[in-house]
């Protein structure tokens, strides 16, 4: 069967499967199986534990396996004089150090880890949150709002970036904007921006709604997790949206918790950062195959989905506009 997407659809990998291989320095012992557990009861009670290396694995075999090699502590955490004052007296003072390289972050790549243990034996545990497929269910809902906000700029102003944020429940677009590109009589006023303002406007109006039928509604300091209903803007499924099922329903945690988010360009920093405050589940952005650029710079140069500082990650995809045959 032919295929008749019009995109090519990526995940952008977050900032861990981005990681380069960096090493860190241990001290080691050459030891014989036997003495494992003796080792092991020493280095609990006389050295320091290690840190940030609890990927590492202690102990490794050497040459035939007739001797192992044991990591002691990090050099960061003693110099060869108080490591060697450590040992001295004990049966594990005769022994020879070396200084061994061990990966300083863990893999989580099958890739990094195929090259991190010709380092050193680690740990390989993949990242659980990281979706790695699209359902087929999925990739068709993805691929419609795509053409809907690619028709949408191309329709309007071939200079347009248009954003649509929507529900990955009912399929339904909560917010769309069109904006210039260049030119902008606004700094803030993005694509993006525009989209997250205007579910903010439903959630004040909402509110204001509240505090009319109730003079003793009080707004709750922190905002609670119950349902808003937000108008939709269109509906990706064909429904009448003149109805009585007019009204999409999103979390209110925060303004888009859990949404996804669509737009003809990647976003720029700015927009990538209010995305995470509005804690959006997904995005995803259009580039056309000439374009080798990173847009906006929010995503693909600054990793802002997935930066470890942030207290909120969301997934990106890059979503390749095909070439027409």
């Amino acid at each position: 069967m032919a295929d008749t997407r019009v995109f090519d659809i990526k995940r952008v990998p977050v900032e861990e499967e981005r990681q380069q291989l960096v090493t860190e320095q241990v001290y080691t012992i050459l030891i014989r199986p036997r003495q494992t557990t003796a080792v092991l009861q020493f280095i609990e009670q006389r050295l320091p534990r290690l840190a940030g290396i609890e990927h590492v694995k202690r102990v490794k075999k050497h040459g035939d396996g007739a001797q192992l090699l044991v990591i002691m502590c990090q050099c960061s955490q003693l110099t060869r004089t108080e490591f060697d004052a450590a040992l001295r007296g004990t049966e594990w003072g005769a022994m020879e150090v070396a200084v061994h390289a061990v990966p300083a972050v863990a893999p989580y790549t099958g890739e990094q880890y195929e090259r991190w243990k010709t380092v050193w034996p680690v740990a390989y545990r993949p990242l659980a949150h990281v979706q790695k497929t699209l359902g087929l269910d999925d990739q068709t809902y993805i691929e419609t709002t795509l053409r809907y906000v690619n028709d949408m700029a191309r329709q309007r102003n071939c200079g347009l970036v248009v954003a649509a944020v929507c529900s990955p429940k009912t399929r339904l677009v909560l917010a769309e904007a069109s904006v210039v590109a260049a030119g902008e009589e606004h700094p803030l006023r993005h694509a993006a921006m525009c989209c997250i303002a205007q579910v903010a406007d439903a959630e004040r109006k909402r509110l204001e709604e509240e505090e009319s039928e109730s003079a003793q509604t009080v707004v709750p300091a922190k905002r609670s997790h119950s349902l808003v209903s937000v108008e939709s803007k269109c509906d990706l499924n064909g429904g009448d949206l003149n109805g009585d099922g007019g009204g999409a329903v999103v979390a209110a945690g925060y303004l888009c918790e859990g949404l996804d988010v669509f737009s003809t360009k990647e976003p720029c920093a700015m927009c990538a950062m209010a995305l995470v405050h509005s804690r959006i589940g997904r995005l995803f952005y259009i580039k056309t195959q000439e374009d080798t650029s990173s847009n906006g710079g929010g995503i693909s140069r600054y990793s802002m989905h997935s930066l470890k500082a942030l207290n909120h990650h969301f997934a990106a995809y890059e979503c390749i506009l095909k070439k027409k045959k």
